[in-house]
């Protein structure tokens, strides 16, 4: 793995994913060795040869650049904050570089809004900055509660069983919390058994089918025929099968209703 030392000129940026006004992702690169992965584009822009995965930039001038943004401004930040869209803000080097506790440190002197998703139970570390937010909500993203199938698709990230007792921790200190189930791969992710998980864990859920167009299709066929070939082709099949959606769409709603959970709905793309 190389992990560089970076400087960069911008830390905040308007986003486009919605909910979100605004993001930050303080590294380049992400190291839970998903097959799935749909950030692997950002390559492209980091002047790295190697491939995705293997490297992580670390954007070391993040929290001092973030306050002089801030700082700049004439009035409060306005909408929310996410972290982060094309890494994970938790990843293993965050326990020694420390930079988005750091960038939390800034965000809660100017009392942002913020919203975080991550795959790491590593989001605990810093519970006692997050309760002192007046609008914070932490998600963890999975797509099954089978630790041996996660182990295929997601190698390197934290077990869903950690995932879900990290929600369990949150939520027990008054955290709002959330559940994103991405990417939903049919006949593998299994909603009953991830919401009966959830359940009690979360105050809203969401699910995001699999991306067949975000570059790491090869991966994901790979991981199947080793975890479970049988699968392989009904997956694929169900994966383009937009009354398979909406079936799950209805059953999600239906079972957050339930709950008194918040549902954000299926997130799909195109083909």
């Amino acid at each position: 793995m190389a992990i560089r030392e970076i400087q960069v000129k911008s830390i905040l940026q308007r986003s486009g994913i919605p909910g979100a006004d605004y993001v930050i992702n303080p590294y380049t690169g992400c190291v839970h060795g998903c097959v799935y992965c749909y950030a692997r584009f950002m390559r492209r822009f980091t002047g790295h040869a190697d491939a995705w995965g293997s490297f992580l930039d670390v954007k070391s001038n993040a929290p001092e650049l973030l306050e002089r943004q801030l700082s700049r401004r004439k009035t409060p930040l306005d909408g929310s904050v996410f972290l982060s869209s094309v890494t994970d803000p938790y990843l293993p080097a965050e326990r020694k570089f420390q930079l988005t506790r750091r960038v939390l440190e800034v965000l809660l002197k100017h009392q942002a809004s913020i919203s975080i998703l991550t795959k790491s139970d590593l989001v605990t570390r810093d519970i006692d900055l997050l309760r002192e937010f007046r609008n914070c909500s932490v998600g963890l993203s999975m797509m099954t509660v089978d630790d041996a199938a996660a182990q295929q698709f997601e190698q390197y990230a934290a077990l869903p069983s950690r995932r879900i007792q990290a929600l369990q921790t949150l939520k027990a200190n008054n955290i709002r919390t959330y559940a994103f189930i991405s990417p939903y791969l049919p006949a593998i992710s299994d909603f009953d058994a991830l919401f009966e998980r959830l359940s009690g864990a979360v105050d809203e859920i969401g699910i995001e089918a699999l991306n067949t167009r975000g570059g790491g299709m090869g991966g994901v066929i790979d991981a199947l025929n080793a975890y479970a070939p049988h699968l392989t082709k009904q997956c694929f099949q169900l994966v383009r099968d937009d009354q398979y959606w909406d079936a799950l769409e209805v059953h999600a709603r239906q079972c957050a209703a339930q709950a008194n959970i918040a549902f954000m709905g299926v997130f799909r793309h195109g083909r």
